[in-house]
């Protein structure tokens, strides 16, 4: 088998799912039918399948078999309610709180941005978010104790869609002023293959989000948000320059 072939491959099948040949949603053959009706190998199309599904045109069920993969999902750049925005697409959101939402110590890139010494206690929470299909994203997020220990932290625990920030302004009349993000290209780690449910060579999106108070040094959360990249177009609005 040479990579040659699997491009070969790969092109000829992407062009025929992008046609419609398959339909939007549809089960396409199995590895073996493939093979045979293109005179190679199991092997040769299972590293086809591969990349197509890190491109995100294909999705693999497991046993039930491998689906053409619905269309992107447009999302804002800072979207913050990933479910309310889903149901508004008429897709049904899933949220998964990943662990016990703690108190942690904070690794380096999470304390540079928090302003605080390396292994500073820090509150976090990981959820993974996506539709009863798929995956989409990874949201971990950041807050100083002062803000979000004791009480908050404790509802944190009990309600995965318990809204932080509000508590936060509400209990400390701190709220947010602005928002800055740094965008990523990368290939997932290890975590995210077994979270996400991905393969090693899909391109994923990491967005960097800082929110700072209304001092504007003050930082309330980080959050770090790792995306399928082929779920996702990020869409920004900006003012007319002249």
């Amino acid at each position: 088998m040479s990579d040659v072939k699997v491009d070969e491959i790969t092109d000829a099948l992407r062009q025929r799912i992008l046609s419609g040949e398959f339909g939007t949603a549809g089960r396409l053959p199995s590895l073996r039918m493939f093979a045979q009706q293109l005179g190679t190998t199991r092997e040769t199309m299972n590293k086809v399948f591969q990349r197509l599904q890190a491109e995100g045109l294909v999705s693999s069920l497991g046993p039930a078999g491998v689906f053409v993969r619905a269309s992107r999902t447009r999302i804002p750049g800072t979207t913050s309610h990933m479910d309310a925005y889903l149901k508004q697409l008429g897709l049904e959101p899933v949220e998964t709180t990943i662990g016990t939402p703690d108190i942690v110590p904070a690794p380096e890139d999470v304390a540079r941005a928090l302003g605080v010494a390396e292994n500073t206690p820090v509150v976090h929470r990981l959820q993974r978010e996506g539709t009863v299909t798929a995956h989409y994203q990874l949201v971990e997020s950041f807050y100083p104790v002062e803000l979000a220990g004791g009480p908050i932290l404790e509802q944190v625990r009990r309600d995965k869609h318990f809204h932080v920030l509000a508590a936060i302004k509400e209990a400390h009349g701190r709220s947010v002023r602005r928002v800055h993000e740094d965008v990523i290209g990368r290939f997932p780690t290890e975590r995210e293959q077994n979270l996400l449910k991905v393969v090693r060579n899909t391109p994923m999106l990491e967005a960097q989000r800082t929110y700072y108070a209304e001092d504007d040094t003050t930082v309330l959360l980080f959050r770090r948000v790792s995306m399928v990249a082929s779920y996702f177009v990020l869409s920004y609005d900006y003012a007319s320059v002249p």
